[in-house]
């Protein structure tokens, strides 16, 4: 089979074999985002994918933004709970080339406990390649907006999104914080990161947090190399503090992210791990066994 990752920054495509056992991987930097409206999807896919679909017969499932309303198709958001059976049975047919189908995964939706609806594109194919042990388990997707999810028995009960990577960059370009960080790329200071993690667990609050940044470099106690990892820890902190943790949770990002995640929730004293690569092939893969006929 084939399956993509169409995000709306990148493309991520693996050709699977009868096993699960990733084949071929291809990506590419240009996601929905960077599609103008009435996009010739399939000939994309022939121009990115081609030489596969030529190749496999197999079924093609399509996840990520691909689906959303500035995609190809809109795919209706799945409420939690929610398994696999569930995702097979509301994916949307789409037509790839010479009269070929293809289907695109919905993504999920839930509310929590004050009635906020919350969304995810794409990161439920990576729970779904996660190998979690029977009852309650819990995952994080780190990145431009984190999400933490609750999964049960295999089912996505609920999750959360956290706008951490959104609010790191924004800080880090533009306002007052901005000033006080070096105008180059450092190399990690795990001391830093160390201190904002801690500063997230002192009274005051994110806010009054986040102007401390400023106040400790005005006062030569934060050093300016220093200064983005402790922003950095400061909003990861802060982000893992506030949500409820039950079991392990297994952390599913980039190697460099992954570690950084990795660290803090050791700080923090929270159980976690980093899950093995290609959690999102594994998802399309056994969501791909549930497809009607």
């Amino acid at each position: 089979m084939i399956g993509i990752d169409w995000g709306g920054s990148g493309f991520r495509a693996y050709r699977i074999g009868p096993d699960g056992s990733v084949l071929e991987r291809r990506a590419a930097a240009s996601g929905i985002a960077g599609l103008e409206e009435g996009t010739d999807y399939p000939a994309v896919l022939q121009q990115r994918i081609g030489g596969w679909l030529a190749a496999d017969t197999g079924p093609v499932l399509l996840s990520g933004m691909v689906g959303s309303r500035q995609g190809w198709r809109e795919a209706a958001y799945v409420t939690c709970p929610a398994g696999l059976t569930d995702l097979a049975a509301a994916c949307c047919p789409v037509e790839i080339g010479n009269g070929r189908i293809g289907h695109i995964v919905p993504g999920l939706s839930c509310r929590d406990a004050n009635g906020v609806p919350d969304v995810m594109r794409g990161e439920e194919m990576q729970l779904f390649g996660l190998d979690l042990p029977v009852g309650a388990a819990m995952a994080i997707l780190p990145g431009t907006h984190s999400k933490h999810a609750h999964l049960l028995d295999g089912r996505v009960t609920g999750f959360s999104t956290m706008m951490t990577g959104e609010i790191f960059a924004l800080l880090s370009s533009h306002g007052l914080i901005a000033a006080m960080l070096p105008q180059k790329e450092t190399d990690f200071d795990e001391a830093g990161f160390h201190a904002g993690v801690l500063a997230s667990g002192q009274p005051g609050g994110l806010l009054h947090h986040l102007f401390g940044v400023r106040s400790r470099r005005l006062f030569g106690e934060l050093a300016m190399a220093a200064a983005p990892d402790f922003l950095s820890g400061l909003l990861i902190g802060h982000e893992l503090r506030d949500t409820i943790w039950r079991g392990q949770a297994q952390i599913i990002a980039g190697q460099n992210l992954a570690k950084r995640y990795l660290k803090a929730c050791s700080w923090l004293g929270i159980a976690a791990a980093i899950a093995p690569e290609d959690a999102a092939a594994r998802g399309l893969y056994r969501l791909s066994r549930f497809l009607p006929g």
